[in-house]
């Protein structure tokens, strides 16, 4: 057996062990036995307002604290990782993560001009085109408006940096290029917290702090499905990209289309950083 092979198959183990244990102990130790019982019936909900008897409310407490609490924070941590891997393999360098290259940076000012410049909502203004075509005014608002807007910050600056990494042949100059990009980001969004109220500013300040203890189950399931399709995306350009990792002139000998290759990677990559 390959050596690689036995480091994957290692990883992997190590992966499903952990996961397991961020199910089984915290601040509430919960036997592992019991852990795999309440995942065999998730559907059994009490709450413990819902019990009478002691023992009752003890199950009911593990059965909380697993389906709402650890398990939507397990999921939504494995799935975050998976997706932020993708930057290190396109841009070839470990270092390539969301916060070096100014990505996140890039998500939070967007996110930034949407919650303190326009109170969260993102508005589209009805406009006609000669009578045959129309179009209502349209105001989109809560998570929906937050991950549209991430999303569209997330991309203006991959484009940058794809951009950039077209004429820069060197990584470290192109990494040095995304933080200053980064920093750029985090004066704008300096100074839209200068101009804002009290209010917007610490419901900015909290949504940036970018915990995964408010996740619920119930939100879980469009988190998972977004990123697995950016995901799956992802696996498809396996082959170019390991094309490309050898050199963009191997990959066009290959028959690759570089640039139709950048802008997939594009909205691949600004997708799953924006969810995420």
């Amino acid at each position: 057996m390959k050596k690689t092979t036995i480091i994957s198959i290692t990883l992997v183990l190590a992966i499903v062990a952990l996961f397991f244990a961020n199910l089984a102990w915290g601040s509430v130790s919960i036997p592992l036995r019991e852990v795999l019982s309440i995942l065999a019936h998730p559907g059994v909900d009490m709450t413990p307002a819902d019990s009478y008897y002691p023992n009752e409310t003890i199950e009911s407490m593990s059965h909380y604290i697993v389906m709402e609490s650890r398990l939507p924070n397990a999921i939504t941590a494995l799935l975050a990782g998976a997706a932020l891997a993708l930057l290190q393999t396109a841009f070839r360098n470990p270092l390539a993560g969301p916060d070096v290259f100014g990505i996140s940076s890039g998500a939070a000012l967007a996110v930034a001009v949407v919650m303190l410049a326009f109170g969260g909502n993102i508005s589209i203004v009805g406009f006609s085109i000669g009578g045959f075509l129309s179009l209502d005014g349209l105001t989109i608002g809560g998570f929906l408006a937050i991950l549209i807007s991430a999303f569209a910050g997330a991309m203006l600056v991959m484009g940058i940096i794809t951009l950039f990494s077209a004429m820069v042949r060197n990584q470290v100059v192109l990494l040095i290029i995304g933080i200053m990009v980064g920093y750029l980001a985090s004066s704008g969004i300096s100074l839209l917290n200068f101009f804002s109220s009290a209010e917007g500013m610490k419901s900015y300040m909290i949504w940036g702090m970018g915990n995964m203890g408010n996740v619920s189950m119930a939100e879980v399931p469009y988190f998972a499905t977004v990123t697995l399709i950016g995901l799956l995306l992802s696996l498809l350009l396996v082959k170019p990209l390991n094309a490309l990792l050898l050199g963009e002139q191997y990959a066009e000998n290959l028959g690759f289309n570089i640039r139709r290759l950048r802008i997939l990677l594009l909205v691949v990559t600004g997708l799953l950083t924006a969810v995420v």
